[in-house]
């Protein structure tokens, strides 16, 4: 029982370090401001150990720094700007046909395809989209007024003109046609007509 509030009170004296750091390293850094500023400095005064972790921080950052500017007075910028504008000169412009050649390596499969699907969808799609064209209707009245006679009105009533067409059809060889064992066929008058 003993040892779990001894790693208990670790795992919590450790968790309170590593948030302690934390707020250090953002004091450090200016980071904190105000309220959390003003109590992070009050506990510095009272924490010796704290005091030493930021004077850690600022001997790091010394070192940092002077690291830096002994390497850049090290290095030698001579001709730096000579040679980058002779490499400028030396640049020759990409000729229009490597461009489009490149181009089209690159995205040709691509507007190739969409061209395809364009095509596809104009070609197939679009005349399902369009209404299809107005038929004229036909009234078909079919009438025998005597056995030898037959007649048959048509009446066609067509969506582009405002009047009606109305044929009429006398048939004085219908008793003759009715007559032969032929079956309805356009001769006699009875079958599709072509």
């Amino acid at each position: 029982m003993t040892e779990r509030r001894v790693s208990r009170a670790a795992t919590e004296k450790g968790t309170m370090t590593a948030r302690r750091d934390k707020d250090l390293q953002r004091y450090f850094d200016g980071e904190l401001a105000g309220r959390r500023a003003r109590k992070l400095r009050e506990e510095l005064e009272r924490s010796p150990a704290d005091q030493r972790r930021l004077a850690d921080l600022q001997q790091l950052r010394g070192g940092l720094r002077n690291a830096v500017e002994e390497s850049a007075q090290d290095a030698s910028f001579d001709g730096l700007w000579a040679r980058v504008q002779v490499g400028i000169a030396e640049r020759r412009p990409i000729p229009w046909g490597e461009r489009i050649r490149a181009w089209l390596r690159r995205y040709g499969l691509v507007v190739a395809s969409a061209t395809a699907a364009a095509v596809l969808v104009s070609v197939v799609v679009a005349p399902l989209l369009q209404e299809p064209p107005a038929r004229d209707e036909v009234d078909i009245e079919s009438l025998e007024v005597d056995p030898e006679v037959a007649v048959t009105v048509f009446t066609i009533d067509s969506p582009d003109r405002d009047d009606k067409t109305t044929v009429i059809w006398l048939d004085e060889d219908a008793a003759s046609d009715k007559d032969t064992d032929e079956p309805d066929s356009p001769k006699n008058g009875r079958g599709p007509q072509p």
